[in-house]
């Protein structure tokens, strides 16, 4: 049985550990805070530091001042708003057929103007040779979920580009939205073929997005980033110019590991440590009020350098239900009405969606596929294969999951 006296009193020491570990947490946003108001007037020097700094983590590029907060600017009378999700049934080699599903749901919602929304779905059956395998620096290999779900992020942009032309063309104002990063992170340390087509399909679809002036943001709920933060942890550093490979702090608390024999004087803390473990989404908690946003950042992603014009920037944005990061094209954050429109369709989505943007809220709920469809989606392919004297192969696995369900 429990000793329930011994873990009680462990209970209760992890409850003052917890207790101390908090304090030292909301004291490290303390100094976060205070650090960036040390920038406030002299941001452009942190600027030139950052952009000689050699760092282990993505160090937020400024465009202006560090404290910058800008109101919500009005929501134009008439507007249309228009987002893209997908989902998909990965190819499964113990089914009846090798093949994949891509389902897009896509949403397009007018402000304004008294019309009906349009809420559908669109499934797409991928069943070819050249779908079903793919050849990345001279190697032929069945496809793989990664790249399924790459073909799915590029549908969904085609889509947004598709609904925004079909709206510029109806003279509208629109912002197109969707659901996460704008910066393709899975192309890091993938075949060049395989880049090469990702961004070409990408860079088209935002390509056509600025010719048309319609801007795309992809909005980040409760983001974990911590660039901005980083930012600050440059400006803590006294080298000049700070190099995280060669960090003098760092090397000394490695030697002292080695040498210690107890008596030895623990070297001197790592200047930039202090606000270590503190994210950006903290850090504009207490800078922003509702409806404010950031300045506008670069990001320093190595993959963006490919990106030419639609290099991917990104602010924070006080929602009054959390600190989003919304990412956005260059062209977008060059553009101050296009930028202006952004800010105020997401915070005016987020509230209407009472914490999240309900046009992506909306496509979402389109595009899942449930459990349930996934089912009778294998059942259309058997009966259809029975119908057309097709001969169906399942898997004994296949035929053994089959069997324990019944």
């Amino acid at each position: 049985m429990l000793d329930y006296g011994l873990l009680k009193r462990q209970i209760d020491q992890m409850a003052v550990d917890a207790g101390t570990l908090q304090d030292d947490f909301f004291a490290r946003i303390d100094l976060a805070c205070s650090e960036m108001d040390r920038w406030e007037d002299a941001w452009e020097t942190l600027g030139i530091k950052i952009a000689r700094s050699r760092t282990s983590w993505l160090v937020a590029q400024l465009g202006g001042p560090i404290t910058e907060a800008c109101p919500r600017p009005d929501r134009p009378k008439e507007l249309t708003v228009i987002a893209a999700d997908g989902s998909q049934i990965f190819p499964d080699r113990h089914e009846v057929a090798n093949c994949f599903l891509i389902n897009i749901g896509y949403v397009v919602i007018h402000y304004g103007t008294g019309e009906r929304p349009v809420l559908n779905s669109e499934p797409t059956l991928f069943y070819d040779e050249d779908d079903l395998y793919q050849e990345w620096a001279g190697k032929r290999s069945p496809i793989t979920r990664e790249v399924v779900g790459v073909r799915r992020n590029a549908m969904e942009l085609e889509k947004v580009v598709a609904l925004s032309a079909q709206a510029h063309a109806e003279g509208r104002t629109c912002v197109g939205l969707t659901d996460g990063t704008l910066i393709l992170w899975m192309l890091e340390g993938k075949p060049y073929d395989f880049r090469r087509e990702t961004l070409q399909t990408t860079l088209a679809g935002l390509e056509r997005l600025r010719e048309l002036r319609v801007p795309i943001a992809g909005y980040i709920s409760d983001p974990g980033s911590a660039d901005v933060l980083n930012a600050l942890r440059v400006g803590l550093c006294p080298e000049q110019p700070p190099n995280c490979d060669k960090c003098p702090w760092k090397a000394a608390e490695a030697q002292h590991l080695l040498d210690f024999d107890g008596d030895s004087e623990p070297p001197a803390p790592i200047p930039c440590e202090p606000i270590a473990g503190v994210t950006d989404d903290m850090l504009y908690a207490r800078k922003l009020k509702r409806g404010e946003r950031s300045g506008v950042y670069r990001s320093a992603s190595k993959i963006l350098e490919d990106y030419g014009p639609h290099r991917i920037c990104f602010f924070y944005v006080h929602t009054g239900w959390e600190i989003g990061r919304v990412e956005i094209p260059e062209w977008v954050a060059k553009d101050r009405e296009l930028l202006d429109l952004v800010h105020t369709a997401i915070v005016d989505q987020v509230d209407k969606g009472r914490g999240y943007p309900v046009v992506l809220s909306e496509s979402h709920e389109r595009a899942i596929v449930r459990g349930a469809d996934r089912d009778i989606f294998f059942k259309f392919l058997k009966d259809s294969f029975i119908k057309n004297n097709i001969r169906t192969e399942q898997s004994l696995k296949q035929l053994k999951k089959m069997a324990a369900s019944v």
